[in-house]
């Protein structure tokens, strides 16, 4: 296996862990078909063993609020509402308003219509306007701000909740043996460095396609 290819799954591996999970849902298999066929960056779209990561994260929560960055086409939103409670809400931020009509296809489809707040607007314009506490908080928006993004939403997270980061690894380029490293790849691995150090959280980088930061909050 390439060095560049060293932290996520191969696609004979990747088709093989696939193959002995759970089937992927079908509202999410349509979804998958439907972004593909209409999205010109369809590769940003969740793959079904992260699909799956994040229904199991959030079915062992079972939060009643959750907050997530980059809604995409809504794959992950709907994978984050597996476990919401009963009258539970998902504040998903989005900024790019013409994706609205695919997610609103699939949030219906999925039964999670009325669970979901949609904000069309920067993260960063929206999360101080928020108020905690967020029992689950997935990040996948803009990689660059992503340490940005972690310190505003600590506060909004209750003691006990879960912070996910998605990209963490950048696609290998974080780590010491690459040579085309760039300013985000820099940025994810000062960061991830940073938090394993702090005492208000534990975290865990799991090598999960691009690598998932788990960010459990110990105290306030």
């Amino acid at each position: 296996m390439k060095v560049a290819e060293t932290h996520q799954m191969d696609d004979e591996l990747l088709a093989y862990a696939v193959s002995h999970s759970t089937a992927e849902d079908g509202v999410l298999a349509e979804l998958r078909r439907k972004t593909w066929q209409s999205v010109l960056t369809p590769q940003m779209l969740s793959d079904p063993i992260q699909g799956k990561f994040l229904q199991n994260w959030s079915r062992m929560v079972r939060p009643e609020r959750v907050l997530e960055l980059g809604t995409y086409t809504g794959y992950s939103t709907i994978c984050l509402a597996h476990g919401l409670q009963d009258g539970g809400l998902i504040d998903t931020v989005e900024p790019n308003d013409e994706l609205n009509s695919i997610q609103d296809e699939f949030w219906k489809k999925a039964g999670i219509y009325s669970a979901v707040q949609r904000h069309n607007a920067e993260a960063s314009d929206i999360l101080p306007t928020l108020r905690g506490r967020y029992d689950l908080i997935w990040i996948d928006a803009d990689k660059p701000r992503t340490g940005e993004y972690m310190e505003q939403c600590l506060p909004l997270l209750r003691p006990g909740g879960w912070m996910l980061v998605d990209n963490v690894l950048w696609w290998g380029k974080v780590l010491p043996s690459r040579t085309d490293k760039d300013a985000t790849s820099q940025h994810l691995e000062s960061l991830c460095a940073e938090w394993a150090n702090r005492s208000d959280v534990r975290t865990t980088l799991l090598p999960i396609r691009d690598g998932i930061l788990t960010v459990e909050k110990v105290e306030d």
